[in-house]
């Protein structure tokens, strides 16, 4: 099992914040963003695989001080501007046909992540939360069952929100990397998102992504300057 982390976008939303620093380099509880992806996938991964972009120099220097002995390693996606989907492309050779979890580094989850709330398992499984009120801009998702049937944030009827991290077993792979490379060849990158494959794979019941209901789990997301301070104020 490897674990990517998406650490390739500019962090736009936190306007002058990420003009010095890209957003996985922002400290929170004394520690940056992308140690909290670190710790957690250290856990299950046996490999961790950093997509940078934006600023990426930083925060290889960050994973060059703080892990330099830990399996982390960063690839360079060489048009981050594109959206996230490219930068998962960027990793496709590192993670090659075996199983792997796709991360955000501006996820701030606990350790016990993926030993204890989502525990990667066979086929294709995303995390999810409905337990809470669900905010606009977040991924919605409707399942039949524990089945995916759609995931966008325009839904306007849905049971729950997608919270940005997804588990592909080995023996999935292959059908996984087929739904990316149709929704590649049809969409336009500039707006394609990682989260638009779990919605091609749900059109097929057979491959349909596995939705995991996650219930007591403390984490931050940081896209805003406001979602900064929830989670400094939450962890420090």
């Amino acid at each position: 099992m490897k674990g990517v982390i998406l650490a390739a976008g500019r962090g736009s939303r936190l306007g002058e914040t990420t003009a010095v620093l890209p957003k996985p380099l922002l400290e929170v509880g004394g520690q940056r963003c992308i140690d909290f992806a670190i710790a957690a996938l250290g856990a299950v991964c046996d490999e961790i695989v950093v997509v940078i972009g934006y600023q990426g120099e930083l925060i290889e220097a960050h994973l060059a001080q703080h892990h330099a002995h830990a399996p982390v390693r960063a690839v360079r996606n060489p048009t981050p501007e594109a959206g996230n989907l490219t930068s998962l492309l960027t990793a496709r050779a590192a993670v090659a046909d075996g199983g792997f979890i796709v991360t955000n580094a501006d996820h701030l989850f606990p350790k016990d992540m993926y030993t204890r709330h989502f525990a990667p398992g066979a086929g294709v499984r995303i995390a999810a939360e409905r337990n809470r009120t669900i905010l606009d801009d977040e991924m919605k998702v409707v399942a039949n069952g524990s089945n995916l049937v759609r995931i966008a944030k325009t839904l306007t009827e849905f049971e729950g929100a997608y919270i940005g991290t997804t588990a592909v077993s080995a023996d999935a792979a292959q059908d996984y990397w087929q739904a990316f490379d149709r929704v590649m060849a049809r969409e336009d990158l500039r707006s394609a998102s990682v989260e638009m494959v779990l919605g091609e794979l749900a059109q097929g019941p057979a491959s349909a992504p596995q939705v995991c209901w996650i219930e007591g789990l403390t984490w931050f997301e940081v896209d805003t300057e406001e979602d900064l301070a929830i989670a400094r104020r939450g962890l420090d």
